[in-house]
């Protein structure tokens, strides 16, 4: 398959990275400027630019794609209405939204074992989930430009590494080198990641909460109290959701009431 990816970014590198070492298609890159030869020989042309680009690229790709040709986009938080020009021309058009996390154009993620969420037309999601395949991703058919599923992307991928900030600088305070501190946190995050791929969810949790342990609790809210306000207060704020899963996980009620009165002393 003759795949164009329009985008030079942190997505567009990181889909031409994975798709070139498969060396199952052949792949074609451009950033603001592209041939329109390289549009027309094109089986798939993906839109790997900014979200409130994407409707601008569409219509001016538009005009030189055909029937056999799909059109898609890598934004999760957007549908289909942005390549409406594609499909008024005869494609195909779809979305294609890996749910990694993609922070750095110095090295890109790897995308084996990831999941690309997909959606559009019947050819556009063959051609998702073909272009996963060759990454090693799986596909599945999601939707996509609903704003609850982009929250819950952010939800854990923002919400993760914001709570890594605070933990790093616990460490930090307690006498850990900055960079230490980032690989024994983002160890942590990788094994996490780990167990609920794994084992799912509540199965995941683990910890002083999942066993119950009220004493445990009261104790790290005296010592974040002492190390960091802004630790506590974070603590504080994901002890209730914690509580929850531990909940699905088989913690009793009664255990589950006396933890969440320890965040209200």
């Amino acid at each position: 398959m003759n795949i164009l990816i329009i985008g030079r970014g942190r997505v567009g590198r990181a889909l031409r990275r994975s798709l070139e070492s498969s060396g199952q298609h052949n792949v074609v890159t451009a950033g603001r400027r592209w041939t329109r030869s390289s549009v027309q020989r094109a089986d798939a042309v993906v839109l790997a630019v900014s979200d409130g680009s994407i409707e601008t690229v569409a219509r001016k790709v538009a005009p030189d794609v055909s029937r056999s040709t799909t059109v898609l986009h890598c934004a999760g938080s957007r549908g289909t209405e942005e390549l409406r020009s594609c499909e008024a021309c005869g494609a195909a058009v779809g979305i294609m939204h890996p749910l990694v996390s993609f922070p750095s154009m110095r090295s890109s993620p790897d995308l084996h074992g990831t999941t690309f969420s997909v959606n559009g037309s019947r050819r556009a999601i063959a051609t998702s989930r073909r272009i996963a395949r060759s990454c090693g991703a799986r596909a599945v058919v999601a939707q996509t430009g609903d704003g609850a599923y982009h929250a819950a992307a952010a939800l854990a991928a923002n919400g993760a590494a914001a709570l890594a900030f605070v933990s790093v600088g616990v460490l930090e305070d307690l006498g850990f080198d900055k960079r230490a501190a980032e690989r024994a946190i983002g160890g942590l995050l990788q094994s996490v990641g780990e167990n609920v791929q794994n084992l799912g969810v509540p199965s995941a949790l683990t910890g002083p909460i999942a066993r119950g342990d009220v004493g445990a609790v009261a104790n790290h809210r005296s010592a974040l109290r002492r190390v960091s306000r802004d630790a506590l207060t974070a603590y504080d704020s994901v002890v209730p959701i914690i509580v929850k899963c531990a909940r699905a996980a088989g913690l009793s009620q009664a255990k589950a009431s006396k933890i969440l009165r320890t965040t209200k002393a």
